[in-house]
């Protein structure tokens, strides 16, 4: 079980890199493709982390 403090510093660098990926697709920066994967992981991964309890730390 992973405490509050780590699981909110885990969620901020996922919104970080979807964000910036979509960021950075959107500019012509990368590739667009890879972008929306980049940033589809970002949130699936975001989306289980979520989900799972934190202990009281």
């Amino acid at each position: 079980m992973l405490t509050k403090s780590t699981l909110n510093t885990l969620s901020t660098i996922l919104g970080l890199i979807a964000g910036g990926s979509s960021l950075l697709g959107g500019a012509g920066v990368i590739d667009r493709s890879a972008a929306s994967t980049i940033g589809g992981i970002a949130t699936a991964m975001l989306g289980y982390l979520v989900q799972q309890p934190a202990s009281g730390k």
